[in-house]
């Protein structure tokens, strides 16, 4: 009695169970999460709280989607604030380290306390926005931050 061997190979294959990616019982691995966006510091500085006012650095190039963060490095209250009209962000005020209280009628400052005061803004537009200090822009509080896509 001849065998076929192609058939005995069929038969033994099957009661092993087959190779195959999804015989191993479980789902692939998700994928990872996706990185988190990129980011870009402007310090907002002064002298002991006295002129020179500045943010460092003045001009800043990001791509689209940067998140920006200022954060008051200074002893006096700053703001970040849009030269657009109307403005595109508005910090309100940025309280300085060490600062425990706002001015009640400001609804966008958060006390300082330690560490500094900070604002975020991300930028989701390709562009050129001018800003300054509202406080400090007599005294040359101003920069510029350049969106590329």
């Amino acid at each position: 009695m001849r065998f076929n061997v192609g058939i005995v190979a069929a038969i033994i294959a099957s009661a092993c169970g087959g190779s195959s990616a999804t015989s191993s019982g479980g789902n692939p691995p998700p994928p990872p999460p996706p990185p988190p966006p990129p980011s870009a510091n402007v310090g907002m500085t002064d002298n002991g709280g006295l002129a020179p006012y500045a943010f460092s650095p003045v001009n800043l190039s990001v791509k689209v989607g940067t998140r920006v963060i200022w954060t008051n490095n200074g002893k006096a209250s700053h703001t970040s604030t849009s030269d657009a009209t109307p403005a595109v962000w508005a910090s309100g005020t940025v309280a300085p380290a060490g600062t425990t209280s706002c001015a009640p009628n400001d609804p966008y400052c958060t006390p300082g306390s330690t560490p500094p005061g900070s604002f975020e803004q991300t930028f989701a537009t390709a562009g050129t926005y001018q800003y300054h200090c509202e406080v400090h822009q007599a005294q040359g509080m101003t920069g510029t931050i350049t969106v590329t896509p």
